[in-house]
């Protein structure tokens, strides 16, 4: 069968569509988790669980005794449910039984299969699945998930606020999703959420010294950038990650910088970026040519070196970085 957007699926069970076998496949765990849990509970409903979902891994359980379990009639309910994790562990040898059952599945039971690979996966089982992608989330997607996330749970999030949940990089699902979980219960009745929220919530120290330090770069500050740089270091900071924070927000302004022919929420859409983010690195980008961006690249990869050649001190690499960022066409020794 072919792959299907999330929504689809849930459209053709709300139509009264039980399928034989569902796939969800990808890096994404916590996606592929969410889709499972809401997928269970809508072919059930209020049937007893105990009795009718039955969970098995690759790694832990044998296939015959999931497909064992997948051809038994349901118990005070109209299907029953049978998950098996972990398809990426099974062996081409192996696929037969899964194979065979594919061809004749109980009409009865809904089998919930996962991969973190799908390259590594029986060709029938794509097939025969209504398969569901669950890839990394990033740009637009990542903000849409956020936002709708958001939504659920009955609140609203500020452009700002999404931000700065965002900034610093883009992490798994899960962990967003426990940061969302923290900030709704922080915010409570006021139902909004805004920067100073997430400032409060996630890590204030560290994610206020991130936009410090992308402030003070993109408005040239060398005394500003040295100050943050240094908090950073005493509060444990791995001078790598510090040096990969201001090449990010220095890739950030080059691409800001290719796209000035449009407007802010044009280069928001194509960059994949919040509306007042791609504003501030407008303005940002002013102070710096094309050429002199282009050299922060080549001073970076020295930088980057010197770390792993050198016994320079480290906060001496990144300050001589900053000084590149500020100076243009300084000479460093």
């Amino acid at each position: 069968m072919p792959r299907v957007l999330a929504a689809v699926l849930w459209k053709r069970l709300a139509q009264g569509q039980v399928d034989p076998c569902y796939l969800f496949c990808g890096e994404e765990t916590y996606l592929i988790q969410a889709y499972t849990t809401t997928l269970i509970e809508r072919i059930l409903g209020t049937a007893p669980r105990d009795f009718n979902c039955d969970v098995f891994s690759v790694e832990n359980d044998t296939l015959e005794d999931a497909l064992g379990i997948a051809r038994t009639l349901p118990m005070m309910a109209t299907h029953r449910v049978v998950v098996l994790h972990g398809l990426q562990q099974l062996r081409k040898a192996d696929w037969s039984p899964l194979e065979h059952y594919l061809e004749y599945p109980s009409a009865s039971t809904a089998l919930i299969c996962s991969s973190s690979d799908p390259k590594k996966l029986p060709p029938r089982l794509w097939q025969y699945a209504v398969a569901v992608e669950c890839g990394r989330l990033t740009g637009p997607k990542l903000h849409d998930w956020v936002t709708h996330t958001v939504t659920q749970r009955g609140y609203r999030m500020t452009s700002e606020a999404l931000q700065g949940l965002l900034y610093e990089q883009e992490p798994d699902l899960q962990t967003i999703g426990r940061e969302i979980d923290k900030l709704c219960t922080y915010v409570g009745e006021k139902q909004e959420i805004t920067l100073a929220d997430v400032q409060e919530v996630t890590q204030t120290s560290r994610l206020q010294s991130i936009f410090a330090l992308s402030d003070a770069l993109g408005t040239r500050q060398i005394g500003p950038a040295f100050t943050v740089v240094e908090r950073l270091l005493n509060q444990g900071e791995p001078p790598l990650v510090i040096l990969s924070m201001m090449v990010r927000h220095v890739r950030l302004l080059w691409s800001v910088k290719q796209q000035q022919r449009h407007t802010i929420p044009q280069m928001a859409k194509t960059l994949g970026l919040p509306f007042a983010v791609c504003r501030q690195l407008d303005a940002q980008s002013q102070h710096f040519a094309v050429e002199h961006l282009r050299q922060l690249y080549v001073a970076a990869l020295e930088a980057d070196l010197a770390f792993k050649t050198s016994n320079k001190p480290p906060r001496a690499i990144l300050e001589e970085f900053i000084l590149h960022v500020c100076m243009p066409g300084a000479r460093l020794t």
